[in-house]
C-alpha cells in the first residue's frame, strides 16, 4: 500500500515538473519525459530538456520537509542523501554518452522539487531547484549552444531515445524437454539440461554491504565531481574529429552535395541506416549548421532518396 502511494506521488510530481517543462517548446526547446535510462533496461530519467545553455536531464522528486544543501551535502529532514545525488549524475554521464560534440559537454544534471517555494543551490555539479524557480533557473544560465545546435542535439537524442525503445527485449532460450528414451532412466516430459543447484551463498554483514554501499556512493560523487572537465575533453576529442572544421551553411541540398554527395548527418543516425554503401557523412557540427535542410526530421539532410529543396 506504501509503494503505491509513493508511486502516485512521484507521478504527480513528474506531471508538475512536466508541465513547467512543456512551455519551454515554445521558445525553441527539445522537450523528453520518461525516457530509458542508456544502459539501464529497467531504469527510466524523468526529463530531458535542451536550449540554449545545454543539455538538462532532470529528476522530479515529489518530497515533503526541509531541504538543505550546504557544502557540497543534500540533506532533506536532516538527512543526507549522497545516493540521490550519485544517482542524479549518473544520469547526466549516460546521456551525455548518446550525443555528439559541443552538446556532450553541456549535459548537466537537475534535481527538482515540487513544492511552491524555490529551492536553488549546487551539490557538486548537480544544480537543486523547485517548481516554483526551475523554468527561472534554465533560462537564466549562460548561453552554451547556438539554435542549430540546439536543433541538432534534440533530434540525436529523439533517434537515440526512440531506438531504445523499439529495440526488443531478449528472452532466455526455451528449455529442451527429453524424449521418451526407455532404458536410461528417463521418463516422458523430463527436463535436461538444468543447471546444479548451488551451495548457499554466505551472507554478507551488514557492516560489510555498508562499507560497500559507502565506497561505491564516493566513487561515483567523484565522477559527478569530475563530469564538466570530462565532458569537456569528450567534446573536445569528439570536435577534434569533425570535418570540415568550420560549418558551412548551404542555401539547398544541391550546393551542400557538391561537398557532400551523399549528403551528411549525426552519427547516431548515421549508424542506424541500414545499409552501408552510400551513407551520409556522420558529422554532427555540418548537419547543426544544416537541419533546415531535413525535411523528414530523421536527422539525415540531403540524403540520397530525399528530395532536394
Amino acid at each position: 500500500m506504501r509503494s503505491a502511494q509513493m508511486y502516485e506521488r512521484g507521478a504527480i510530481g513528474e506531471r508538475a515538473t512536466g508541465e513547467i517543462l512543456d512551455v519551454l517548446r515554445q521558445e525553441g526547446w527539445a522537450v523528453f519525459h520518461d525516457v530509458k535510462w542508456p544502459g539501464r533496461p529497467r531504469a527510466n530519467i524523468d526529463h530531458v530538456v535542451v536550449g540554449p545553455p545545454g543539455v538538462y536531464v532532470i529528476d522530479s522528486k515529489n518530497w515533503a520537509g526541509r531541504i538543505e544543501i550546504d557544502n557540497n551535502a543534500f540533506r532533506s529532514n536532516g538527512r543526507k542523501h549522497d545516493k540521490t545525488v550519485a544517482s542524479a549524475g549518473d544520469a547526466a554521464l549516460a546521456v551525455a554518452g548518446l550525443l555528439s560534440a559541443p552538446a556532450a559537454a553541456t549535459t548537466r544534471s537537475v534535481l527538482c522539487f515540487v513544492r511552491d517555494e524555490p529551492v536553488a543551490g549546487w551539490c557538486y555539479d548537480v544544480m537543486f531547484c523547485s517548481t516554483a524557480n526551475l523554468r527561472e533557473m534554465l533560462l537564466t544560465r549562460p548561453t552554451a549552444l547556438t539554435p542549430d545546435q540546439v536543433r541538432a542535439a534534440g533530434i540525436e537524442l529523439d533517434i537515440r531515445f526512440r531506438d531504445a525503445v523499439s529495440r526488443p527485449v531478449m528472452r532466455p532460450p526455451a528449455v529442451p524437454v527429453a524424449a521418451r528414451q526407455p532404458g536410461r532412466g528417463l521418463a516422458a516430459g523430463s527436463v535436461v539440461g538444468l543447471p546444479r543447484p548451488r551451495a548457499p551463498r554466505r551472507k554478507r554483514s551488514a557492516a560489510t554491504g555498508l562499507l560497500g554501499l559507502a565506497v561505491s556512493v564516493g566513487l561515483t560523487l567523484v565522477a559527478i565531481n569530475q563530469l564538466p572537465n570530462l565532458a569537456d575533453r569528450i567534446g573536445d576529442n569528439l570536435a577534434g574529429t569533425l570535418t570540415p572544421t568550420t560549418a558551412t551553411s548551404y542555401e539547398s541540398c544541391e550546393a551542400l552535395r557538391k561537398d557532400y554527395p551523399k549528403g551528411v548527418g549525426t552519427a547516431a543516425a548515421v549508424a542506424r541506416m541500414k545499409r552501408t554503401k552510400g551513407r551520409p557523412v556522420a558529422d554532427s557540427t555540418a548537419y547543426a549548421a544544416n537541419s533546415a535542410l531535413d525535411t523528414d526530421r530523421d536527422g539525415l539532410a540531403c540524403e540520397r532518396g530525399q528530395k532536394a529543396r
